[in-house]
């Protein structure tokens, strides 16, 4: 997970969050095919139309940021995204494997992923720290925010933790609940940032909502 975070936010960094968001919701779809093959997860019928609904969003997608100057095809930052959401994935399936056939405790898992996120981000902190991956863009700035943000983290994968562990919860469902979120990246970008060409991604954006809408309802 830990490496799926640092492609991600090299990647959000030189792309607009409205394109961004997007493609990164389409986790639930590769999490949908692990599941069938991992778990032997079944769809029904819905369930199929929303994978090829979702494709077909991600394709109108691509042609959508193509006014952004940035093509889905060949963009090094658009491959990151791709490999931090497939890493997440990985996790995903990991966690669904952890919680649903071994049974452990959210509470559990959550102080031991809290601790190896410490080892492995301590030398890339030190390393920034003393400039010795290069010249610091910026320097640290506290905000509030910052323990805010963590909190949430906290209580959201807790939540997610625990639903994992019901027996009867499909991974590939609770991952396309959980995707819902590319709304708020997509309403930040437009809004917040005010990106230009947002409005032309709203329908691949509700195109790909409504494929994980028919995932969920399958």
């Amino acid at each position: 997970m830990a490496v799926s975070w640092l492609f991600t936010f090299v990647a959000v960094k030189h792309l607009p969050v409205s394109l961004a968001g997007p493609v990164r919701s389409t986790g639930p779809f590769w999490t949908f095919l692990g599941a069938l093959v991992w778990f032997g997860e079944r769809p029904h019928v819905a369930q199929a139309v929303g994978v090829v609904v979702t494709l077909a969003s991600f394709w109108l997608l691509s042609l959508a940021g193509r006014r952004d100057g940035v093509r889905l095809i060949g963009n090094r930052w658009v491959a990151y995204l791709l490999v931090g959401t497939l890493l997440g994935v990985v996790s995903g399936l990991y966690d669904k494997y952890l919680f649903g056939t071994l049974q452990f405790r959210a509470p559990t898992v959550q102080a031991w992923f809290h601790l190896y996120l410490a080892a492995l981000f301590l030398p890339l902190h030190l390393a920034w720290r003393n400039g010795w991956s290069g010249p610091a863009e910026a320097g640290f700035q506290w905000r509030w925010s910052i323990p805010g943000i963590g909190l949430a983290l906290l209580v959201a994968d807790y939540l997610y933790f625990w639903s994992l562990r019901d027996p009867d919860a499909l991974l590939s469902v609770v991952t396309a609940v959980r995707r819902t979120s590319v709304l708020v990246s997509f309403a930040g970008g437009l809004l917040w940032f005010g990106e230009r060409h947002g409005w032309r991604k709203a329908p691949a954006v509700a195109g790909i909502l409504l494929g994980l809408v028919l995932i969920v309802v399958g």
